[in-house]
């Protein structure tokens, strides 16, 4: 029982170890955009890219390492969708 104890009180304690910053393994954490804020440049490509969205939010994120900016939008069926913007416009990926 004592052995048990020893144990699962290792276990907590390695599990509670960390920087505990919020930061999950050193990826940035995704920072809130308004979207009056968000270039043209990537509106118009994320508008041409998914026509059948309509935006709603905006973070400023990272890709592959690489700065970008999430966009989120909704279908008419009211399907949410994401897509990754490079900061000049260019799309990175779809969600």
């Amino acid at each position: 029982m004592r052995r048990w104890y020893a144990i699962s009180m290792l276990a907590l304690a390695i599990a509670g170890c960390g920087d505990n910053d919020g930061d999950d393994m050193g990826k940035k954490k995704k920072e809130p955009l308004p979207l009056d804020q968000v270039p043209a440049a990537v509106m118009k490509a994320a508008k041409e890219h998914s026509p059948d969205l309509t935006f709603y939010a905006a973070y400023r994120d990272t890709f592959d390492g690489k700065d970008s900016i999430e966009l989120k939008g909704k279908t008419k069926a009211g399907k949410i969708k994401e897509v990754e913007m490079s900061p000049d416009g260019k799309v990175l990926g779809t969600e």
